[in-house]
């Protein structure tokens, strides 16, 4: 019985990781993706962003999802800082 050793030797990849990060707030139903917003890199998340982003949601909502909002919507969202402020939670309340 002969044992044969590989003809090639085995190539080692190189993993490069990318500098670059970027952050994307996604909101979907059960439908599909309502939503995808980019983050501006080097930005962070603040009340007055992510009111921005809600509305931009809404009109998202109101355009690929007739009727939803007035049959209810439920956000699931932690508690971080711009999730519960002031600002959020009156448009939250406003927005039905």
């Amino acid at each position: 019985m002969h044992s044969h050793s590989p003809s090639r030797k085995p190539v080692k990849f190189k993993r490069t990781f990318s500098t670059k990060k970027c952050m994307a707030a996604v909101f979907w139903d059960r439908k599909g993706v309502l939503l995808v917003e980019f983050m501006p890199r080097g930005t962070t998340i603040t009340a007055a962003s992510y009111s921005k982003t809600l509305q931009r949601l809404r009109r998202a909502i109101q355009n690929k999802r007739r009727g939803m909002l007035s049959s209810g919507v439920v956000l699931l969202q932690d508690n971080a800082r711009p999730h519960t402020a002031v600002a959020t939670t009156i448009l939250l309340q406003r927005f039905g």
